[in-house]
């Protein structure tokens, strides 16, 4: 099946989206203050010795969580992000240091080379010498499955880039002062790392595509026709998976409700039958997972139908769809109420977290984000004209909160972007106006 990344620039937000026989798969959106995977030189704030753990000044409002470590307050330590800021929570982080490529991992606190069992004994036998082959002495190196499949070349320079990447943070480290991000992992890797067969990166704007280009010139191609998202109704299916509720092909639906305990995902039948309405739930949930990038514990309520035997079935169903999911998903068992219990590891905020709030309206940072990119569109259709954002007040304040976004705005623009506030203006009315 042909697959396809449509990367689509925008200033204080990237998205990308794969896309498989013009169906969306995958998605992943990029913003500044997403830091997962990120390596960041800290500041211990805390000591916490009954918990065995400290607290790290990352950069964020609230100090990152570091277990099983022994340092004193005021320390500087090297520190990678597993996980982002939730809720009250701080990140989580971890001072073992792995930089994710597309082919392999690289971890320097761990010397020596990892091969995936799934290979057979030659096949693992044949990766092993490529790679030993182009290792220096003390790397560590965790090969991906789809390795096997890389020419040298390929192995060689994913190899390379990450050596790189891992002595520029060594030099980093040295002169930088905490707090202070010095590696974040390109996004694009990962969902190449994901899914191995990608025939080509779509790229909308020409700074990310020359950014695109010199990591992956044989796959990058220059986008010009408006936004990379209109191709295969990208942007309609990325809005889709903001609603909770997915409508299924035989009548029924699928609604998908996040607590700050777990997620609830309810089957209904509707007109249909419900073993029907089941079985094409099956291939839903498995694709909202992934898409939405839920994550925690999951309760699944399927229609009841069939009995024990039924409810089995579908559990294996269930499994068999996630089990090509990047992210490790676990089907656990159902409850003596017949409720499927599952679990996903967690991978950066939800797209629910990250976009919107309660009933699915959209928070002001969306609506702002989403505001630069109609007047880059705009600007795109208007040469020449010094156009305006008219803007309600939260969004306007959204706007100024990013002046990173607005510069890089302002670069493509050839001037700053001008942001009116009209206090009778609805949150998602977003207007562009020329001015003098």
């Amino acid at each position: 099946m042909a697959s396809e990344i449509l990367y689509a620039w925008g200033p204080g937000e990237t998205r990308l989206a794969l896309v498989r026989d013009g169906r969306l798969v995958d998605l992943a959106v990029i913003r500044p203050e997403l830091l997962v995977g990120a390596v960041v030189l800290g500041r211990v704030v805390e000591v916490a010795p009954k918990m065995g753990a400290v607290f790290v000044d990352i950069g964020q409002d609230r100090p990152g969580f570091l277990q099983g470590v022994k340092l004193t307050q005021g320390q500087t330590v090297l520190v990678q992000v597993k996980s982002d800021a939730q809720g009250l929570k701080g990140a989580t982080l971890t001072t073992q240091i792995t930089l994710s490529g597309r082919f392999m991992a690289y971890t320097p606190s761990h010397p020596g080379l990892a091969v995936p069992r799934k290979l057979s004994d030659d096949r693992r036998e044949l990766l092993t010498e490529r790679l030993e082959a182009l290792m220096e002495a003390g790397e560590g190196v965790v090969a991906r499955l789809h390795a096997v499949n890389a020419d040298e070349d390929a192995l060689a320079a994913d190899l390379a880039a990450l050596r790189q990447d891992w002595h520029s943070i060594q030099r980093d480290q040295s002169q930088a002062k905490a707090p202070m991000v010095l590696w974040r992992p390109d996004p694009l890797d990962r969902m190449l790392a994901d899914h191995p067969g990608v025939s080509k990166v779509l790229v909308d704007d020409d700074l990310a595509f020359a950014q695109v280009q010199a990591r992956h010139p044989h796959l990058a191609e220059r986008f010009r026709d408006g936004s990379v998202f209109d191709l295969y109704d990208t942007e309609d299916a990325f809005a889709a998976c903001l609603d909770p509720v997915v409508e299924l092909p035989c009548g029924g639906r699928v609604t998908i409700e996040s607590t700050a305990a777990l997620t609830a995902i309810d089957v209904d039948s509707g007109p249909a039958q419900p073993i029907e309405a089941n079985q094409q739930a099956v291939t839903v949930i498995a694709r909202h997972l992934r898409l939405r990038n839920v994550a925690g514990q999951i309760v699944v309520d399927f229609v009841t139908a069939g009995g024990k035997g039924a409810l089995m079935k579908l559990m294996a169903s269930l499994k068999q769809a996630v089990s090509t999911d990047p992210v490790a998903t676990h089907v656990i068992g159902a409850t003596p109420l017949g409720l499927v219990e599952m679990t996903r590891e967690r991978r950066g905020p939800s797209l629910a977290e990250l976009m919107v709030e309660q009933a699915a309206v959209a928070n002001a940072d969306t609506v702002a984000l989403w505001a630069l990119r109609l007047l880059r569109s705009e600007a795109v259709h208007r040469p020449g004209r010094a156009l305006a954002l008219l803007v309600a007040p939260e969004v306007a304040a959204a706007l100024h909160a990013r002046p990173q976004a607005l510069d890089e705005l302002a670069q493509r623009l050839g001037r700053a972007p001008v942001i009116k506030a009209e206090p009778d203006r609805d949150r998602d009315n977003v207007a562009v106006e020329e001015v003098e």
